[in-house]
């Protein structure tokens, strides 16, 4: 049984809400999270890292197990995520320049590439932007100086920068938003209290909010109280470092607290939230078991991520083993916002199919 979901929608009597009402127009959260292993999540099997708010909307939502990044590392596979595109269109091939490393290591010819993303790509957080809603990005961004030119109205951390330059902890000189951060300000806790302020801004009209974590890159660190936590803990089937688990909690922490505003300002059944990774787990901390491989390495565990789409009451839970990749969340999230892509013809050829006859809504 590959997917029974459309079959259990229609059982259910979940349905797409009608067009042209704010019903049609749902808030969408996209938590994405970096270097994020395939396996280490609750739902996904890991039992060493805690991951409570995480488990509990996987419960109720559609976690697809076979899901794929664009690419085996960060920038390539968020600019696939971004453009709908693999990187044969985008051009972004690589972090940095396509010259990285040793060339006597190189078996293949480089390829001419950028390590910014195309400024007429026309990404899903502008078409989102134009059907009305309030965009933001909160967290790493790592396609450009700036995402708001890409379709978001708001950037709270967002640069150039793959993974924050000083670590999770004060100084972030170059940081927007954070240059003033408090002495022992943890970065994660910090994004997740931006994810409730920007929340609470725009519970009047319809928004779109991507929380994009920098954990869990490296440089590996956590308040030294919740390492201890794990250091006292046995280790797992799976999973044992403590600074991981550690990290790994405060982020789920975070979601926890998203969860609780959301239904404090009644905006939980309207909002549909999105989990994912953008690459395979960081192979010296965490495990991919029984896939091979790890970040970068373009076997199973390279490029296979979480992926995890909860909406209360329109999307019935269960799980899906139909392949999905990241480039498929362009049309998703278009067409959740209510926008037909069908009727629109500018901006380059797209890769991704939409996932709503999966959900049941299509």
């Amino acid at each position: 049984m590959l997917c029974m979901l459309g079959v259990m929608a229609a059982e259910l009597g979940y349905a797409a809400p009608p067009a042209n009402n704010r019903s049609s127009q749902p808030n969408i959260l996209f938590v994405y999270l970096d270097d994020f292993g395939w396996r280490d999540c609750g739902f996904m099997g890991t039992d060493f890292y805690e991951t409570p708010a995480l488990d509990s909307l996987a419960a109720a939502g559609i976690v697809f197990t076979d899901a794929y990044a664009g690419a085996a590392n960060c920038a390539p596979s968020r600019a696939c995520l971004l453009s709908g595109q693999y990187s044969p269109r985008h051009e972004i091939y690589n972090v940095g320049t396509q010259l990285r490393g040793n060339p006597k290591h190189s078996r293949l010819k480089h390829v001419a590439g950028t390590d910014t993303l195309r400024p007429e790509i026309v990404t899903w957080a502008k078409r989102i932007q134009a059907a009305g809603y309030r965009t933001g990005t909160i967290g790493k961004w790592h396609l450009s100086d700036d995402p708001r030119p890409y379709g978001f109205d708001f950037n709270f951390a967002g640069t150039h920068s793959g993974s924050p330059p000083k670590g999770y902890f004060p100084p972030h000189p170059n940081a927007p938003g954070l240059k003033n951060a408090p002495k022992d300000e943890y970065l994660t806790d910090r994004l997740s209290q931006e994810a409730v302020a920007f929340i609470e801004r725009n519970r009047d009209q319809p928004w779109l909010l991507y929380l994009t974590h920098f954990a869990v890159h490296t440089p590996l660190q956590a308040p030294k109280n919740l390492v201890a936590k794990y250091k006292n803990k046995p280790p797992g089937q799976l999973h044992s470092h403590a600074v991981m688990a550690a990290m790994i909690e405060r982020v789920d922490r975070g979601i926890g607290r998203i969860l609780a505003k959301l239904k404090e300002l009644d905006l939980d059944q309207n909002t549909v939230i999105i989990f994912s990774s953008d690459n395979g787990g960081y192979g010296p901390a965490t495990s991919m078991a029984p896939l091979k491989g790890y970040k970068g390495t373009y076997y199973e565990g390279g490029i296979r991520v979480p992926l995890m789409i909860h909406w209360p009451g329109r999307i019935a839970g269960g799980k899906c083993a139909v392949p999905v990749a990241n480039v498929d969340l362009y049309p998703t999230l278009c067409e959740l916002a209510g926008i037909d892509l069908a009727s629109i013809s500018d901006g380059p050829a797209r890769d991704g199919l939409s996932l709503l006859p999966l959900l049941g809504l299509g």
